[in-house]
């Protein structure tokens, strides 16, 4: 029997098992299994590797930590770390009962690299205070960061009392002439 063909390591990942060690991630008739793999959705005939809650649990590894700790907006690395395929990971995120949990989770992904660009622009501006890059910085987070206030509003102008006025005026003409109208 030919040893599996090692899968190539997508950047920022330590090393991936070949690709016979994903086996386990299809059924007995070779399909790709969906909501059999979490630990929440357990089938009897297959073993559950993951979990959906946010950390390890009931031998399931957190597909959450997983996926946030490869940090790839694209999901590819997550992809195949996960599942060893994309196609496998496509399956898995177009189905009805994933959308909501991946979405929830795309979605904390941005909030994550908002955070660290905060970070690492703040890091700058103590660093390298004083030179372009240090200024670049503090601009950058105080036009995204701060919040701009709108000036109170003063006094009114003498032509908004005006149209004020006039306002009321008409206002009160319409009254008395409903008034009228009605026998009031």
């Amino acid at each position: 029997m030919p040893k599996a063909k090692q899968i190539t390591n997508p950047k920022g990942l330590k090393a991936l098992p070949d690709a016979a060690a994903y086996e386990h991630l299809k059924d007995s008739m070779g399909r790709f299994r969906t909501q059999s793999l979490f630990v929440e959705h357990k089938h009897e005939k297959y073993p559950a590797p993951f979990t959906l809650k946010d950390y390890d649990h009931n031998g399931g590894m957190s597909m959450y930590q997983l996926y946030m700790n490869a940090s790839d907006p694209t999901e590819y690395t997550q992809a195949i770390a996960l599942l060893g395929s994309w196609k496998h990971w496509q399956l898995l995120c177009n189905t009805e009962w994933f959308k909501p949990i991946v979405a929830g989770w795309r979605d904390e992904l941005k909030v994550k690299f908002e955070s660290d660009r905060f970070r690492e622009m703040l890091n700058v501006t103590t660093t390298c205070k004083g030179t372009p890059q240090g200024v670049s910085a503090t601009k950058w987070l105080a036009e995204r960061y701060s919040r701009v206030t709108s000036p109170k509003r003063g006094r009114p102008s003498k032509a908004e009392k005006a149209q004020n006025i006039r306002k009321d005026a008409e206002e009160d003409q319409l009254l008395k002439e409903e008034a009228a109208r009605l026998g009031l």
